[in-house]
This record gives C-alpha cells, sequence and structure tokens, in this order.
C-alpha cells in the first residue's frame, strides 16, 4: 500500500493539490472557483494537521472525508478534523467556499476547554455530508460570503473578525449535524456521551504534557494513563475512539506527541535530551526511536532539515 501523504504546514497542503500558497500561515479562506484552474482534480489519500468546513454549492465528483463521501449533491456541508484521511476526484465545475484552519489559530490567546470539547461533532469520523435546505444553505452562504470578503480586505482587527465568523460556521454545522445525524446513529444520548468522552480524553492528552507535571510512575503515553482518569477501562476507551474518530486511542496519543516534539525541535534551543525528558520519555534514546519511526529521520536531522 502507498504511503499516505502527511501535510503539516497549509503551505506544504497548497502546494500539494495545486493551488497557491496561503496568505496566513495558521488560516485559509477559498472560493471553490478560483482554485478550479489549477488544482488537481484528483488527490490520493492524504492527510493534514487542520480543521476544515466547506459548503460545496454546485459541482461534479467526490470527495471522501474520514469513511464516508460527499458527492453530487446540489448542496453540501462537510468538514474534516487533523489526521483525518481525505481523498477526492472531482470535476472542475465546483462552486461554493472553505475555510481551513488550526486549532491555535481559533483558540487565540487560550482557550480553556480545546475546539472539539466546545464542538465534539468534529471528533467524529463516522459522520456523513449534510445536505442543508434552502433556508439552512441561504444562511451558511452569507457567513461564508461575509468571511470571504473579510478575508480579501486588508482591515483592523480583520484576524478577531474571522475568528468569530468561524465560530458561527463552527455552531451552525453543530446544529446540522444535531438535526440530521440521530437519524443515522441510532441513541442521541449514547452518541453524545461518547463524543463527550472522547472528547475529554483528548483535552487530557494536552494537559497531561504540560512542563513540570507529577505524574509518578504512571506514563502519559500509555493509554491507561488516561482510562484511570476517566474511570474506565482501557479497552473500552479504546473501543470509543477507535469508534468515533477511527484511530486509536494510542495513535492520538503519538500524534499529540510527534506534534510537540516537531515544535520544541523547530522553535527552542532544547537539547534532544531536555525534550526528551520535557515529553515524559524514560530514555532519550527512547524518544529518538520514537522520533525516527514516525517521521524516518532523527530529530537532529530534522532540526537541521
Amino acid at each position: 500500500m502507498a504511503e499516505v501523504k502527511h501535510f503539516s504546514t497549509l503551505q506544504s497542503y497548497c502546494n500539494a493539490i495545486g493551488i497557491p500558497p496561503p496568505k496566513h500561515a495558521l488560516y485559509d479562506i477559498r472560493s471553490f472557483a478560483e482554485n478550479m484552474e489549477t488544482v488537481y482534480p484528483s488527490m490520493p489519500p492524504f492527510k493534514h494537521e487542520f480543521y476544515a468546513l466547506a459548503l460545496k454549492l454546485e459541482g461534479g465528483g467526490s470527495v471522501t472525508t474520514g469513511n464516508h463521501i460527499a458527492s453530487d449533491f446540489e448542496a453540501t456541508v462537510f468538514f474534516n478534523s487533523p489526521y483525518q484521511i481525505l481523498h477526492w476526484d472531482i470535476a472542475p465545475d465546483w462552486e461554493g467556499y472553505y475555510v481551513i484552519f488550526s486549532e491555535d489559530f481559533i483558540n487565540h490567546q487560550g482557550s480553556p476547554t480545546q475546539l472539539t470539547q466546545r464542538f465534539p461533532f468534529l471528533l467524529n469520523d463516522n459522520t456523513y455530508p449534510l445536505a442543508p435546505n434552502e433556508q439552512e444553505k441561504a444562511e451558511l452562504l452569507r457567513v461564508f460570503q461575509n468571511l470571504y470578503l473579510e478575508h480579501q480586505q486588508d482591515a483592523i482587527h480583520q484576524e478577531g473578525v474571522i475568528r468569530h465568523y468561524i465560530q458561527i460556521l463552527l455552531l451552525l454545522t453543530a446544529r446540522l449535524f444535531n438535526n440530521y445525524a440521530p437519524k443515522s446513529y441510532g441513541n442521541t444520548t449514547q452518541r453524545d456521551n461518547d463524543l463527550n468522552t472522547v472528547s475529554r480524553f483528548k483535552a487530557l492528552i494536552e494537559t497531561a504534557f504540560y512542563p513540570d507535571q507529577n505524574h509518578g510512575p504512571a506514563s502519559p503515553h500509555q493509554v491507561q494513563f488516561y482510562a484511570e482518569r476517566l474511570l474506565i477501562h482501557p479497552n473500552h476507551l479504546n473501543a470509543l475512539v477507535k469508534r468515533i474518530t477511527t484511530h486509536s486511542a494510542s495513535d492520538l496519543i503519538q500524534q499529540h506527541l510527534l506534534s510537540l516534539a516537531k515544535s520544541k525541535l523547530q522553535n527552542t534551543q532544547l537539547s534532544v535530551k531536555e525534550i526528551a525528558y520535557e515529553l515524559y520519555f524514560s530514555y532519550p534514546n527512547h524518544f529518538s526511536a520514537f522520533f525516527k519511526k514516525s517521521t524516518g529521520m532523527t530529530p537532529n536531522t530534522y532540526r537541521k532539515k
């Protein structure tokens, strides 16, 4: 099986799909029409580290997000989260808008909760493209058009305005998800409880790697560490995470670890040994082995590159 490409920056993502680079490193807002001349009509499976929301008004072909396909609906809302596998085969006739952004951008100046805690529908790979009615489509289109126009100009407080528009789109998409998803997902209360558990698990991963945490003998690299704090069995936690995100609980821990490791190598002068201990590896060589297995290069090679 061919390796799934992974894009950790918006620059690399835009380059890979054949469109001009983004204006900003942490977010991008486009109409589909402006991409049609250059975007590659067929993309093999890949993943990136960003959230995305899109409103497709018209267009042929299909986009596969997670486990489901957005195809020839007249109007479709679809979304994806970091590390979801995506691929598409589309006709050069798409109309609509999309926004792609990092959690760092949306949580500017810090937020007490992760994005997926506020909007747990983002965790769900097993969702399907949402088909809004005419009123819902018109409401979403107005917000996307305002967001797009804001992005085109250079005005004071622009990023703050863009954040608020994205929040509105997230709320409207959450409403669509709640209106339509229960028809296919059975017990709504149980689904919401499961989403909440997985969201709490992701929040625990985030805080477990804050500096100077006293974990005792427990390791934040292990699924059991989080299962004990959530008061559930590790196997049950893993099954929930797998069902909702299609990744194992261990995968999510390692994805976060790798993201932190890359950031520290790129943005600090800490030695590899210091980074290893900051990330709660017992021995630096364990960190180096983990990093090389994940990226194909040693931490020092990655830093120099």
